[in-house]
């Protein structure tokens, strides 16, 4: 089927870029096939009826984190074009595309993941508790056009920079974590003058794009300026709509917020319980007919205090009311007598401090996604001016990461960091080797012209002797064999 110009197959790609034998790269194409790209493309709608084949395209950008490229134009200059022939306006054009529902997509692989872990027998995760995970992390740009593109402020390094923050929504099942769902967003800001940390001019230039009401493109644009916590609660019913049911919501403080409990609380009657770290700010609670914050709870009850050995922590447990949420738990931890006390909030009245830090312990391993994609998989680094390319852009840099996850799920990896490694240095040693082939014949026609010396009957020489036979000999299979002679859309 994948044979003409129009499509490619992935024993083709298989062909182009691996060895005789079974390689990593071998695992890699079988990675992208157990997903099946295409079917998941068909069920999202995703198809083209002239050129190329669409889910071919997407295949292709998959695997971009793995040849070191971060760009549709890095990619078109590189060795690895041979593996379409579609140039890069075909996948400009595929990226800038309004109606192509990357969302849905996301979705379809994290389903995807959960059919496959469920076919592999993994019931070892069965009776731990499933989280969402609900955090925001700055993507930084450097291109000042990008469409929405505005100053936000980065917790990190404590400065506004240039770009969005990305609002992640991510589903840990019990022993791995993948990203659901995520939108985009500016920071406007409250000074009136320089909305969004820019001048007016700066405004004027930033990329604009009519879009159809209907088109997927045109609601994640709308989200840009939605606040993170009413669309954080979107993204949570939109997975509870998907059928990802979790025990627990899991998010720091920034997004402990009384309108986010209690939506959370009213998802499927109330099965799903919130757990968060919340501000020690002049929020009321009630405890025995008192109203206090939380600084005067705690003073209060510090004669309660106890110690956690296992946990070298300090803490105190109390069960208070919180305005229309009802009946919370409150645990106030410190883990020495000189650190601050910070502020532990949950629904589930029958958790214990334990219990408690140990659930709300798993909401890191989303810094540890975002770090690894960031990374690894190019999360954030298109610099498109098009908001609909960088809507796409970070979905293909997630969708990687389910994959990848799955993999290392099965063969019980050490890190994603690790996989990864192995994938991309097959595909860099043999960048590397191109280079210094190119170096070899270079050399040799240098030579030969300067001494006015037949360069066939250089390389004769070379390759009788037997040391420079072992020497070229990886070279020569991968270039003369692999790379020369065989020709996209001409493999058997």
């Amino acid at each position: 089927m994948l044979y003409s110009k129009d499509t490619i197959k992935i024993e083709q790609i298989k062909t182009i870029l691996t060895k005789d034998g079974l390689s990593i790269t071998d695992t890699l194409m079988d990675l992208l096939r157990v997903f099946d790209i295409t079917s998941l493309c068909l069920k999202n709608g995703m198809i083209k009826h002239k050129g190329y084949s669409l889910s071919d395209i997407v295949t292709v950008l998959l695997l971009f984190p793995f040849m070191t490229i971060s760009t549709v134009r890095s990619f078109s200059l590189s060795r690895f074009n041979q593996l379409t022939e579609a140039k890069k306006d075909t996948f400009f054009r595929l990226k800038n595309n309004e109606y192509f529902n990357w969302r849905n997509l996301l979705y379809l692989v994290a389903k995807r993941f959960k059919k496959l872990v469920k076919r592999s027998s993994d019931d070892e995760a069965a009776d731990s508790p499933k989280c969402f995970i609900l955090d925001d992390s700055t993507t930084r740009k450097e291109g000042a056009k990008i469409e929405y593109i505005g100053k936000v402020f980065d917790h990190v390094i404590r400065q506004h920079v240039l770009g969005f923050k990305l609002l992640l929504l991510a589903f840990w099942d019990g022993k791995s974590l993948i990203p659901l769902d995520f939108s985009y967003h500016s920071e406007k800001g409250k000074n009136k003058k320089y909305p969004f940390g820019l001048h007016k001019r700066q405004l004027k230039r930033r990329f604009s794009k009519r879009r159809s009401k209907d088109a997927a493109g045109s609601k994640r644009s709308r989200e840009v300026v939605t606040d993170k916590i009413t669309n954080g609660i979107a993204l949570i019913k939109r997975a509870v709509k998907h059928g990802f049911i979790p025990d627990y919501v899991l998010t720091d403080c920034w997004f402990s917020s009384e309108k986010m409990m209690k939506a959370v609380r009213c998802l499927k009657k109330g099965i799903i319980h919130f757990l968060g770290m919340v501000r020690m700010d002049k929020r009321l609670y009630e405890y025995q007919g008192e109203k206090l914050d939380a600084k005067a709870l705690k003073k209060q009850l510090k004669p309660k205090m106890k110690r956690a050995k296992k946990l070298n922590a300090y803490y105190i447990e109390t069960i208070v009311t919180y305005n229309d949420i009802g009946s919370v738990k409150l645990f106030f931890v410190r883990f020495s007598k000189r650190s601050k006390w910070r502020l532990v909030l949950t629904t589930n009245l029958e958790l214990s401090f334990h219990q408690a830090i140990e659930i709300y312990n798993i909401r890191w391993t989303i810094e540890v996604l975002f770090k690894e994609c960031k990374q690894l998989l190019n999360l954030g680094i298109c610099q498109s001016n098009d908001f609909d390319a960088q809507i796409a852009d970070a979905t293909l840099s997630l969708m990687v990461y389910t994959m990848l996850s799955f993999h290392k799920r099965i063969h019980c990896y050490t890190s994603l960091g690790a996989l990864f490694a192995q994938y991309r240095d097959e595909f860099i040693e043999a960048t590397i080797a191109e280079k210094l082939w190119v170096l070899f014949l270079n050399i040799q026609l240098t030579i030969a012209e300067t001494f006015g010396i037949d360069s066939t009957d250089i390389m004769n020489v070379l390759f009788q002797q037997p040391e420079v036979q072992k020497t070229l000999k990886s070279l020569s299979e991968i270039f003369f064999e692999d790379h020369f002679s065989i020709k996209l859309g001409k493999a058997a």
